[in-house]
């Protein structure tokens, strides 16, 4: 029975669950905060900071014991003090007790509880790390869609704040997530840029954890020389950094690829090394999954006796720690012992309480292994319907695996993309090689021909213009082919990039308001936040839900308009002064924020003659940009007169204004300019380039005046009939 897995799989999610408080301290500062303490009073509430400190690093290094003393310290001077900043941070230490201690609903408690007083009094920077710790403890527990919520605006705000070490955590444990779900490509691609930003924050001890995750996928994948490769660079900067989980690891690492080649004796030597040093660690949790390893490579190597003791002592240990999974594996390994010494009937029923634990905590590996045992078991016992029973939840938990093995094959698929992109630009260098190969051979004839004499010269002059005339229809279509190749490339990069700013607007920019919302939401269903403090944050929500629901109309349209080529137009007659005020009050919230003057000077007698519901989304995107990149006291204001045969609307705000530069750059059809607005208000890009692409639709154009720090007047220029 293979459930090596599991040591891979649950390191991967002890190294990354780290909660995030602040810098790791040394040892030498670690003393010098003890001499600092020593020199105060037991009742100076000065000592508190000092005190924080150190259990940041007791928290950070896992050392419970130390970690509990110094919090009840805490505790103790809380009464004298009135600093939000010390009960958050109390709270904090408390639930990360109670996370060490595996009491995950009562953690989060406490954590939410610390998330009020930190959103309350502004602390940004603790309000992201602890969205973290939420979305830590939802992990563990498996709840990933939540956990992925929390880690989100963890991230959004560690970008906005440039907290780059607690978004370098944050995308670790977002890959660790997909990790977990068999999605190995998308989560190598995650450790990696993790990692990528730990190597630029110089977070060595970090870079040991994204070592070991990375290590893991390439043995999930199959790729042990790759997974060696990784292993070696976790050991050795885990040496450099003094980091035993990292060597821990990587050890079971060793082990596990030894195991899968059936070298039980090396895989052995490895665990018990890792065990070795886990125990000095002193991670009980730790070292009962390496015990399980052990037991099991005992079981490989036919030694049962102690096979059997160790999975007795992994239970009783599973038991006490309320670790669901430890608990299925021994009686997994328990059951294996005892059906190999005969009792059947016994190792059966273990079989069968491991089996049920196991479709419970999601471990479809170990399914698979534990169902085709006892299938196999009934049959020979000629329990023929538990023998149907079984294979058929072996068959059911194999098929979900097969997403495994679509990861895999994404991955092939991806290397033979770039594989037949590299041979395809070869060719095309081949022929143009040849081409210049051909003229060349041609100016050396007519070389030749010269000195041999007139006659033979005349005739191979017309030989050469009708080889000269037919290169030229050669060349000029292979320049044509190149043209077309070159405009399909560019047709599929803007394709591409429209793609790209898709998945970035509904993975970001839709994702973080909505989630927002969810999480204020939960706070006040829990209670954790009265009904009138969420009114605080009932304006902030409601202009986030109004962005979003301009942004998916945006997003709607121009997909349409991508993808189904020209739009046909349904012309009407259209009060333009409704249509104005509509605009108007669908941004008032966003406005009243920032306490920005909305005002409609157009003649409620004005009308216009094109298509209602673009012209109504060019006005929207327009009022919307300008109250986005007006400062706090501005004013925006939208009039209308006719010129020429015109009728010109002009939407003028009192906002930062733009350079030339910008100007240029607005319809270029690039929807990466985007910029951020007075209030930090992000957008796509896609709005303008809808806009202006609407108004050409209607036989119009869009004029733009703007003066940096004085504004800007965007006018919508259409035909009065």
């Amino acid at each position: 029975m293979n459930r090596s897995t599991r040591i891979i799989h649950k390191l991967a999610v002890l190294l990354v669950c780290i909660v995030v408080h602040g810098n790791v301290f040394a040892n030498t500062l670690v003393d010098s905060l003890f001499k600092e303490l020593s020199a105060k009073n037991a009742d100076d509430t000065s000592r508190v900071p000092i005190l924080i400190d150190l259990c940041n690093y007791y928290s950070q290094n896992k050392q419970i014991d130390s970690l509990n003393k110094y919090v009840s310290k805490i505790e103790a001077l809380l009464d004298e003090t009135n600093e939000p900043g010390y009960k958050s941070s109390y709270l904090t230490f408390k639930g990360d007790l109670l996370y060490f201690n595996r009491h995950f609903d009562s953690a989060i408690t406490l954590y939410k509880k610390a998330l009020v007083i930190n959103i309350n009094n502004d602390y940004t920077e603790l309000s992201a790390a602890q969205y973290n710790n939420i979305g830590n403890v939802h992990m563990r527990l498996g709840n990933y869609s939540q956990a992925l919520s929390y880690y989100d605006t963890t991230i959004d705000i560690a970008e906005k704040i440039d907290n780059r070490i607690l978004k370098a955590h944050t995308i670790n444990n977002v890959a660790t997530i997909y990790y977990e779900q068999g999605a190995y490509v998308i989560a190598l691609k995650k450790f990696l840029e993790s990692l990528r930003l730990n190597e630029a924050n110089g977070d060595e001890k970090s870079m040991v954890s994204n070592y070991n995750n990375i290590t893991n996928i390439y043995f999930r994948l199959d790729d042990f020389e790759k997974a060696k490769e990784y292993a070696a660079k976790s050991v050795a900067l885990s040496e450099k950094t003094a980091t035993p989980w990292g060597i821990v690891s990587s050890y079971v690492t060793y082990a596990m690829i030894h195991s899968k080649v059936k070298d039980y004796d090396s895989s052995l030597a490895y665990l018990l090394t890792a065990d070795s040093l886990a125990n000095q660690v002193g991670s009980a949790y730790l070292s009962n999954i390496l015990k399980q390893n052990i037991a099991e490579c005992y079981l490989h190597k036919n030694e049962r006796d102690k096979a059997y003791r160790l999975y007795k002592e992994s239970e009783e240990t599973s038991v006490a720690l309320d670790d669901q999974e430890g608990i299925a594996v021994a009686k997994a390994g328990i059951g294996q012992v005892l059906m190999e010494r005969g009792k059947k009937r016994d190792g059966a029923a273990y079989m069968k309480q491991a089996i049920q634990l196991m479709m419970e905590g999601g471990m479809k590996e170990q399914v698979v292994d534990v169902a085709t045992t006892l299938s196999e078991a009934c049959e020979k016992s000629g329990d023929y319907a538990g023998a149907v029973k079984y294979l058929k939840i072996k068959e059911q938990y194999k098929d979900s695996l097969g997403k495994v093995e679509s990861a895999k094959e994404a991955q092939s698929l991806e290397f033979k993309y770039l594989l037949e992109k590299k041979e395809n630009e070869l060719t095309l260098l081949q022929k143009d090689r040849a081409i210049e190969m051909g003229i060349l051979k041609q100016q050396r004839i007519l070389l030749t021909a010269t000195v041999i004499g007139l006659v033979l010269a005349s005739i191979i002059a017309i030989l050469i213009f009708r080889n000269l005339r037919d290169a030229r229809k050669n060349n000029a279509l292979i320049l044509k082919q190149k043209e077309e190749i070159e405009e399909q490339a560019q047709k599929l990069e803007e394709l591409n990039t429209f793609k790209d700013t898709t998945f970035s607007v509904l993975s970001h920019d839709l994702r973080s308001p909505i989630n927002a919302l969810t999480g204020t939401m939960s706070l006040l269903d829990e209670g954790v936040i009265t009904p009138e403090e969420f009114k605080e944050y009932k304006g902030e929500l409601n202009n986030k839900l109004q962005s979003v629901s301009l942004m998916l109309d945006n997003l709607l349209q121009w997909a349409k308009s991508q993808m189904k080529g020209e739009h046909i137009l349904e012309k009407d007659d259209i009060d333009l002064h409704q249509k104005v005020q509509t605009s108007l009050n669908i941004v008032k919230d966003a406005a009243k924020q920032k306490n920005i003057a909305l005002t409609n000077n157009v003649d409620k007698s004005m009308s216009m003659y094109a298509d209602p519901n673009q012209i109504e989304m060019v006005l929207r995107n327009l009022i919307s940009n300008a109250v986005k990149f007006t400062p706090n006291g501005g004013s925006v204001s939208v009039s209308a007169a006719r010129k020429n045969g015109h009728i010109s609307v002009d939407v003028s705000d009192t906002g930062m204004g733009m350079t030339q530069e910008q100007i240029k750059q607005l319809f270029d059809g690039n929807t990466n300019n985007s910029s951020l607005g007075t209030g930090g208000e992000k957008g796509t890009g896609i709005g303008l380039q809808l806009s202006h692409a609407f108004v050409k639709s209607n036989g119009g154009d869009i004029n733009v005046k703007s003066e940096l720090g004085a504004g800007t007047t965007f006018s919508i220029i259409l035909p009065a009939n």
